[in-house]
């Protein structure tokens, strides 16, 4: 056995009688707290920022920080935040993937729409083209602030980053997530993007059965010819409540064909109607309009004409001083993003109303 193999099997039986003792959290956070910050991972180094907010460190935030924010607040490690938003990019079922994303460096602005795009026209010989004139609009945007909080344990808090990196990083992309969706089908347009079924130009088709209001496979199947077929391209979608869901499940067509199919996130296909991507939510669209019938709606259109107004920002802040606080050892902690959204090209989507929703 030579000399390497030797220090190799003596370093083994060190860190194994260390561990049985109970004494490798100690020298882990030793080394951590040893540590200079450009040696710390982004686990380390995502803690490290939450401590010294618990701790007031304003050196050690700073030096810490991914900067500082228009608004003067303290921006998360560039790591965490990064991490985040790459987890709701990744996200299937997150709707801002869908859309058009702008980045946008002020808070508020406005933004060029094609509406009417290039007109062509036949011209003879040596004759003068004909000039195009193009209809440009404008969206104006001013993005938001969205807010997530929680309530962590000190403890976890003062335990393993890697475990704390992780929670965090997974409960914050789906809580944004949810967020986000919701905001963009149904948001007010006031102190929160403009959501879809919020926006008024976009038409609106009512379900052939007036009398009885029972949603048929038709309606579905139609649905998508409500829109030019400039817009109708593999970019649209159907957004549809969990309770009218239930019933699209079983219908079929003419020939007796099922015009939903599920598919496989894990692979990356989702579920369809009638051939178009098709995604369900709880509560973004409502199952309780019309007077009492207890009506929703579905709404099908190219989702690349919702704008998505990204600052590009995430920042949190810290509070370990309120009563809820100090007497359940938790730290309370606050993250936020700021953005906006809204249709650029109304004629892109279609509201199919006029139905029952499943009970």
């Amino acid at each position: 056995m030579n000399k390497e193999q030797i220090e190799k099997m003596a370093n083994e039986l060190a860190e194994k009688a260390i561990k049985e003792k109970g004494l490798d959290q100690v020298i882990r956070k030793l080394k951590f707290h040893d540590k200079p910050n450009d040696k710390l991972s982004k686990e380390e180094k995502t803690l490290k920022f939450f401590q010294a907010q618990m701790l007031n460190d304003s050196t050690m935030l700073k030096d810490l920080s991914g900067g500082v924010s228009d608004g003067g607040l303290t921006l998360l490690p560039i790591e965490f935040h990064q991490d985040i938003i790459d987890r709701v990019k990744t996200d299937k079922y997150a709707l801002r993937n869908m859309c058009t994303t702008i980045p946008v460096t002020y808070r508020n602005g406005n933004w060029p729409v094609g509406a009417t795009g290039v007109v062509m026209s036949w011209d003879t010989e040596n004759s003068p083209i004909t000039n195009t004139n193009p209809t440009f609009g404008q969206i104006q945007y001013s993005v938001n602030r969205l807010d997530g909080y929680t309530a962590i344990s000190r403890d976890l808090l003062a335990d393993t980053p890697v475990r704390l990196y992780e929670y965090l990083t997974a409960i914050y992309s789906k809580a944004l997530i949810k967020a986000e969706n919701l905001a963009i089908i149904s948001g007010s347009g006031s102190g929160q993007p403009m959501g879809i079924r919020t926006n008024t130009d976009i038409a609106t088709v009512a379900a052939k059965d007036t009398t009885n209001l029972i949603l048929q496979p038709d309606d579905i199947i139609n649905l998508p010819y409500s829109i030019d077929i400039y817009y109708r391209d593999p970019d649209c979608c159907f957004l549809v409540d969990t309770s009218v869901m239930k019933q699209i499940r079983t219908m079929k067509d003419a020939i007796g064909n099922y015009i939903f199919k599920k598919g496989d996130m894990t692979q990356g296909e989702p579920d369809t109607i009638c051939g178009y991507k098709a995604f369900e939510f709880t509560s973004a669209i409502p199952s309780n309009l019309g007077s009492g019938t207890n009506q929703s709606e579905i709404i099908f259109g190219n989702m690349a004409q919702y704008y998505f107004f990204d600052k590009g920002e995430m920042g949190s802040e810290i509070n370990t001083q309120s009563d809820q606080a100090f007497k359940n050892h938790q730290v309370l902690m606050k993250m936020w993003e700021r953005i906006d959204g809204q249709i650029a090209i109304p004629a892109a989507f279609i509201r199919l109303t006029g139905f029952k929703a499943a009970v």
